[in-house]
């Protein structure tokens, strides 16, 4: 860790953290139909993990995903624009808060299935390692997800020869 990386975490912690609290204020006055799940309160877990990263790692999340998207680097205008639906969003104002992603920073998207993301995640970099890549992924989720087989049984499938 270098003199600046504190520095350069918090500044990713307070970008989510304001691009949240301006997402849940455009929520409550109309401008974004429906509804949005915030992850407010979780800021420093994506800045954490996706400062470690690279450009070319991969990253999957749950519903509340916009930490992970602005975390990885996604450009926050285009986060909002997605969100309220315009055509200059991550996904063309299609994905919105729940599905937004952006490949060309290895943000692979959220799902609504609890557990499907990490099982996402793990085919994506087992499909980019046998084409020669060198990445990992990392993939966020919460308590239910551990609860369910799809996680121990995607955990264990490396060691079992699944990315040789």
């Amino acid at each position: 860790m270098t003199r600046d990386d504190p520095v350069r975490l918090y500044r990713t912690v307070r970008l989510i953290r304001r691009f949240e609290e301006r997402a849940v204020a455009l929520v409550r006055s109309g401008a974004i139909v429906g509804g949005i799940h915030p992850y407010l309160g979780q800021e420093g877990i994506a800045a954490g993990v996706c400062a470690a990263l690279r450009d070319e790692d991969l990253v999957t999340g749950t519903h509340r995903g916009h930490g992970h998207v602005l975390a990885k680097g996604a450009d926050p205008a285009r986060m909002l624009a997605e969100l309220l639906g315009r055509e200059t969003g991550l996904n063309r104002g299609r994905g919105g808060s729940m599905h937004a992603a952006d490949l060309g920073i290895g943000v692979l998207g959220a799902n609504a299935i609890v557990g499907a993301a990490g099982a996402i995640l793990t085919g994506a970099v087992w499909a980019r390692r046998r084409r020669g890549d060198d990445l990992v992924g990392a993939t966020f989720f919460g308590d239910l997800f551990v609860w369910r087989g799809c996680c121990w049984r995607r955990s264990c499938w490396p060691s079992c020869g699944g990315c040789r």
